[in-house]
Formats: structure tokens, C-alpha cells, sequence
């Protein structure tokens, strides 16, 4: 008898580690990898992805999205944050030490599409 609970416990178990693994599976891996496929289709289709020096996928808790950080060559000293706005829009905001740019002509990436 004692056997038997032993056994219900392992497959408890299991079966909680498996959902568990599954549904982080399906909404936080999959979803990441699709925004970071949409993200690399917008910098391709803008002619950027030759510019980026480093892009790091990571998610925003406080919009519970995934947002790309990407710096370019040729501006190092601007952070660009690129996240969806719509399910084929793109927002690119920039920042420089902390503070957000709004003028174009301090961070040419800035743009919605």
C-alpha cells in the first residue's frame, strides 16, 4: 500500500514538472522567439542589421513584452530599444545616458514603422 502512494507522488510530480515545462515552453520561449524574428526581419528589411553592434532580447515587466536593446557602430553612445506597437508596427526609441532622445537629428534611428 505504501508503494503505491510512492508511485502517485513520482507521477504527481513528473506530471506537474512536465506542464510546468510546457507552459513555459509556449508562453515565454516561443513568444520570445518570434518577436526576436520580427525584430530581425524589421532591422533587415530597414537596411540596419549591418550597423548593429549588439542587440540583447529582453523582457520589460512593466509592459510584459519582449524588447530588443540595440547599439549601433555608428552611434555607440545611443541605446536604441525596438519593441512591437502593433502586430506589424515597430517603435524605436532612443536613449543617451538614461534620458530619452527625441530629436532626430541625435539619434537618426528614432522612427515608428
Amino acid at each position: 500500500m505504501k508503494r503505491i502512494y510512492v508511485w502517485i507522488t513520482i507521477v504527481m510530480i513528473l506530471g506537474v514538472g512536465i506542464i510546468g515545462a510546457s507552459a513555459y515552453k509556449s508562453f515565454y520561449y516561443d513568444e520570445k522567439q518570434e518577436v526576436t524574428q520580427a525584430i530581425d526581419h524589421y532591422l533587415k528589411q530597414q537596411d540596419y542589421m549591418t550597423y548593429v553592434k549588439n542587440k540583447e532580447i529582453r523582457y520589460d515587466t512593466s509592459t510584459g513584452e519582449f524588447i530588443a536593446q540595440v547599439v549601433f557602430q555608428d552611434e555607440p553612445e545611443n541605446e536604441y530599444e525596438i519593441y512591437r506597437s502593433g502586430s506589424h508596427r515597430f517603435k524605436v526609441t532612443g536613449f543617451r545616458d538614461g534620458e530619452q532622445i527625441t530629436n532626430k537629428q541625435e539619434g537618426r534611428y528614432i522612427s515608428e514603422y
